[in-house]
């Protein structure tokens, strides 16, 4: 079994959290902030069979966007300036093995 945490766009959460519903794999949304450029995402957690992983992640992929987002205009890099707006991904995906699993 593995715990796969997703963590995505906070627009982007329900679309893909519904569709793994729709594929039979349960999972928890939570709201998150930070990041590289300090916005709303969502943390999606979800227990998946190992032999699954790759159809979960699929459907992630197919249910999260890339987008273009503005960076703060107050964000600093030491001297090194960023463009006013950056290419985001869909997701990171973060998957690791659980050693015990307990429904109560």
């Amino acid at each position: 079994m593995k715990l796969m945490v997703v963590i995505t766009d906070k627009t982007d959460a329900p679309k893909v959290a519904n569709a793994m519903s729709m594929a039979g794999y349960h999972s928890t949304v939570s709201d998150s902030y930070g990041g590289f450029l300090q916005k709303e995402n969502s943390i999606i957690l979800s227990a998946i069979d190992d032999k699954k992983v790759s159809a979960a992640l699929k459907i992630i992929q197919e249910n999260s966007s890339e987008r273009i987002v503005d960076v703060p205009s107050d964000f600093l890099l030491g001297s090194f300036k960023l463009p006013p707006q950056v290419k985001v991904g869909r997701a990171v995906v973060f998957t690791m093995d659980v050693d015990q699993f307990i429904k109560l």
